[in-house]
């Protein structure tokens, strides 16, 4: 009775891992699996909170590097530009991460 109502109740497949971080989907043909699903809000969170930690950060970064390359003549004090943005964008995706993958 009890695992009737696990296969009904829970859609989570009998022996399921989480699938590794960097995709879900692997697009092109091989041979394998190319899809995996994330059943455990757990997994779902972290997954969201990484993704949108390097899109971010990464988007972050490239401001302040074109930030450095428009004021290259001020050497003495652009160094701190994306150290300022690199925790901008930290706190920023750390918020966003959180919230979508909390929902």
């Amino acid at each position: 009775m009890v695992e009737f109502l696990k296969n009904k109740v829970d859609p989570t497949p009998l022996g399921y891992s989480p699938p590794p971080f960097p995709s879900l989907y692997w697009p092109f043909p091989v041979s394998g699996e190319q899809t995996a699903y994330l059943y455990d809000g757990h997994s779902m969170w972290r997954f969201t909170l990484f993704w949108t930690l390097i899109c971010v950060v990464g988007v972050h970064m490239a401001a302040a590097g074109y930030a450095c390359v428009i004021q290259y003549r001020n050497w003495k004090v652009i160094w701190v530009v994306p150290i300022i943005y690199l925790v901008i964008g930290g706190i920023e995706a750390l918020i966003a991460g959180n919230v979508v993958g909390g929902l």
